[in-house]
């Protein structure tokens, strides 16, 4: 086992790697989450603890919820926290930046929960990514009950907690088997009773997260490879398609959610251009309302950052709902109006039956049509007269074109 594995191991026998605060080793390497320049007390907030999500009995398989102060609201958005771990604890759901992530968004209204995942010793990869989706499938599930508005579900993570909350944003097109080279995985999984239940999250907080391992030589990390152990001890130039479907950057396209990354410059475990990548990856492709937030910390979660996450996940939370409501208006009869509303793409427009190209005189091109789990839809050729559109449910499409262009829509 490497050393990386252990402290992941130490995190989960009840230490405070990955949340608390606390210093390893003696060389000086601060592994907590809290960060500086805030912190609560989580014991103020209603708490439901050890929720199984699974129904397994298994302790990685639990999670904790935490509700807002009674505003008189009768739902709550959510914000799901995962803890870091080096994906080597189990049960760290209780150090999971209570006092900073944790108080920031229950503060602000939103419910927090915060669950255990699988190690890479109980399962390999995709195991971890898998009980992440089933937790949001256990929200939606239980909505009523636990008082979750299913509108607007965030998710955050520190370090390998941030590498999952990352892969959660970037995966939520994934409905099927992904395949790499060689190597196919399932990476929404089938855990749990709530399987018909969505694991679309809205948006994603990254702190200081080994997002894609195979970019970490761009600076100077600890010369430590968890990542190895999470697909079977095989590291990426032995097994560079297992790789690839680990690393976050893989998955990337203008279809995933908004992402705040949150990286210091003296980060001496995960270096701070491998966060910078990522975000740079989602810019380019076309990935909206992604912001970046290089600080001067180690590897932890800035505290002093937590104020303008909650201003993020504001601004995510009331983009879609404005979105939502221009959606509703209008339509006699109870028709459902189709609106461009996630991207602007000045070449093609929709109506309410039909999609076709703006311009009269444009020459046809060919296009195809996709759900937001990839699956495409629809093929052919585009033109100013269209194509009918009537047959598709009410949902999130996307169009793309074979000169590269791209369009969002609202059904």
């Amino acid at each position: 086992m490497n050393a990386f594995a252990q402290w992941g191991d130490w995190g989960g026998g009840g230490g405070q790697w990955g949340g608390g605060g606390g210093q390893w080793g003696g060389g000086g390497f601060n592994f907590g989450g809290e960060g500086s320049g805030n912190s609560g007390n989580i014991g103020d907030y209603q708490k439901k603890a050890d929720i199984d999500y699974v129904g397994d009995n298994h302790v990685g398989h639990k999670m904790d919820i935490y509700f807002p102060k009674d505003d008189g609201k009768s739902t709550h958005p959510v914000v799901i926290h995962i803890y870091g771990s080096a994906w080597g604890s189990n049960n760290s759901k209780g150090s999971a930046d209570l006092g900073t992530v944790g108080t920031a968004a229950l503060g602000a209204g939103y419910i927090l929960v915060t669950p255990n995942h699988r190690t890479y010793n109980d399962a390999l990869y995709p195991a971890q990514i898998n009980d992440i989706k089933a937790v949001v499938r256990y929200l939606r599930g239980n909505a009523q009950e636990l008082g979750v508005d299913t509108s607007f579900i965030a998710v955050s993570g520190f370090s390998s907690g941030g590498h999952l909350a990352s892969l959660m944003g970037v995966t939520r097109n994934v409905k099927d088997n992904y395949t790499v080279g060689s190597e196919t995985m399932n990476i929404e999984g089938n855990l749990g009773r709530y399987t018909n239940e969505s694991s679309w999250v809205d948006a994603v907080c990254d702190w200081s997260g080994p997002v894609d391992c195979r970019d970490k030589g761009c600076g100077n990390p600890i010369n430590m490879s968890p990542e190895n152990d999470m697909v079977g001890g095989c590291d990426n130039n032995r097994c560079p398609d297992r790789h690839a479907l680990l690393g976050a950057n893989t998955f990337i396209d203008e279809t995933d959610a908004p992402v705040f990354v949150a990286h210091g410059s003296s980060d001496n475990i995960v270096p701070q251009c491998e966060g910078k990548k990522f975000y740079d990856n989602l810019i380019a492709k076309n990935v909206q309302d992604c912001e970046y937030h290089p600080h001067s910390g180690g590897h932890g979660v800035e505290g002093s950052l937590t104020g303008d996450m909650v201003k993020f996940l504001n601004k995510i939370k009331e983009k879609k709902a404005a979105a939502q409501a221009h959606g509703s208006e209008g339509g006699e009869g109870g028709d459902v109006l189709v609106n461009d509303i996630l991207a602007i793409n000045n070449s093609i427009c929709v109506d309410n039956d039909r999609l076709y190209l703006c311009n009269e005189s444009a020459e046809a091109t060919e296009f195809n049509l996709s759900d937001v789990s990839g699956k495409i839809l629809m093929t052919g050729s585009l033109d100013s007269k269209g194509v009918n559109i009537s047959s598709l449910n009410q949902g999130v499409y996307l169009v793309r074109t074979n000169n590269g262009g791209s369009f969002k829509f609202i059904k």
